[in-house]
């Protein structure tokens, strides 16, 4: 597992496993034969990370890494704006066909290929390599809840980037003492709408960067259609297609985190 570690602004947060959406996951080491490689599907965009003119991540692993820091200094110039300390966050990309146990739940099932999870315990992001690619390259496409309905694709660099922007605001959710405040008054879709609004407001930096491609704030809408779910009676409800759309798209028409509140505060 690797790690941006600092300390800690607030600490006893609730044991949260907060998912994508029915995703779970797993944790080993990949050799490098094992890591898949990125093959631009077509159709996809290319999201710019770091320079320019440098070097560009070719495996699926150090793209997730490369978004994860993107997204990390992103929050870090947010929350030192704001006079708080530097966010901490740990990430583990699960390598294909291996499975692993994280902090959070009660150890009855074990997490695998479709892992796309933050778990508060271990302050910890973890993804599946294989759950990532498939995304990337479109093997995913119509087999996720909204997806399968019809509703948006998920397909390019820009779908998985959404997912570690995602994932990553759940960490800045419990970074701020919202689990605490809020775990026991608001449902999981509130979380859920808040971290896809995160998301955006982190798209929206890459944005006046010029650091996206034609294309890629479309894929990020397609992949929160996608993720949305319709079982509005489930107590872990993410939020519908529509939804799910609407609060990344927020995030990213304000550019500004601080609108995310209202998905906690208004539910």
């Amino acid at each position: 597992m690797s790690s941006l570690i600092r300390p800690r602004l607030l600490a006893g947060a609730a044991l949260l496993l907060l998912a994508l959406g029915a995703a779970t996951l797993h944790l080993g080491s990949a050799k490098a034969s094992d890591q898949p490689t990125l093959a631009a599907p077509s159709g996809a965009h290319d999201l710019i990370l770091g320079s320019e003119d440098g070097a560009q991540p070719q495996s699926i692993e150090e793209f997730l890494t490369a978004v994860t820091q993107d997204v990390d200094g992103y929050w870090t110039k947010a929350f030192a704006d704001s006079g708080l300390p530097e966010p901490r966050v740990g990430y583990s990309w699960i390598p294909a066909g291996q499975t692993a146990a994280s902090a959070c739940g009660d150890g009855s099932s074990a997490m695998g290929d479709s892992a796309a999870a933050y778990c508060s315990a271990d302050d910890t992001i973890y993804i599946s390599q294989k759950f990532a690619a498939d995304i990337y390259d479109g093997a995913l496409d119509h087999a996720l809840p909204g997806s399968s309905q019809g509703y948006g694709r998920t397909v390019g660099d820009f779908a998985v980037a959404y997912i570690v922007a995602h994932e990553y605001g759940h960490q800045i959710q419990d970074e701020l003492g919202l689990f605490q405040r809020y775990g026991n008054q608001v449902p999981t879709m509130a979380f859920e709408l808040q971290a896809d609004c995160y998301a955006g407001t982190w798209a929206n930096s890459a944005y006046q960067e010029n650091r996206l491609e034609d294309g890629d704030v479309q894929e990020a809408l397609d992949a929160a259609l996608a993720v949305g779910d319709f079982d509005t009676s489930d107590p872990s409800h993410h939020g519908t297609p529509e939804q799910r759309e609407a609060a990344w798209n927020s995030g990213f028409e304000s550019g500004d985190p601080s609108s995310c509140s209202q998905y906690l505060t208004s539910a």
